[in-house]
């Protein structure tokens, strides 16, 4: 049986050289700490050709919403922490553009196929071990709690 899992993170916001057309957003699209679901994606699950797919379009969405897409994933890198997303919101967003540059919306979440776990009774926790990421999104509540994001801001001049 396959099932779709959403599972969410928060994220940094930078802007890059003030520009006027998107902001740049850098965080954890997820972490290998327990979320709210109880479950782990393991560091090794993003190894395994997860992102193959995903990075032929790799789309930021809003909400799950695969018909509000408002950015793409820039750069990726996979750390002992997780899945760490460089990502390019426009301007064209609207108001989740304007959320995240108020710092109100500050949290990921992905959505993928999962191709293989392991549950373990004794801390009543599922180990995702391989999957297949489908799309990224910026969300209000995340399932995963523990990444903390920063605001920074970065200015041309003094004005």
């Amino acid at each position: 049986m396959n099932k779709k899992f959403e599972i969410n993170s928060l994220f940094n916001v930078v802007e890059k050289e003030m520009s006027e057309d998107s902001l740049t957003i850098k965080g954890y699209a997820n972490t290998v700490s327990k979320d709210r679901s109880g479950d782990v994606i393991v560091k090794e699950a993003w190894e395994k050709g997860g992102m193959d797919d995903y990075l032929k379009n790799p789309i930021v969405l809003a909400f799950h919403d695969y018909s509000r897409p408002v950015g793409t994933t820039v750069d990726y890198n996979v750390t002992d922490k997780g899945l760490e997303i460089v990502a390019e919101i426009s301007k064209a967003a609207g108001e989740v553009y304007n959320l995240i540059k108020d710092g109100v919306l500050k949290t990921f979440s992905v959505g993928f196929n999962l191709k293989e776990a392991d549950y373990d009774r004794e801390d009543d926790t599922f180990y995702i071990k391989d999957l297949e990421l489908y799309e990224i999104s910026v969300v209000s509540v995340p399932a995963n709690q523990d990444s903390v994001f920063s605001l920074e801001k970065s200015f041309k001049n003094a004005e």
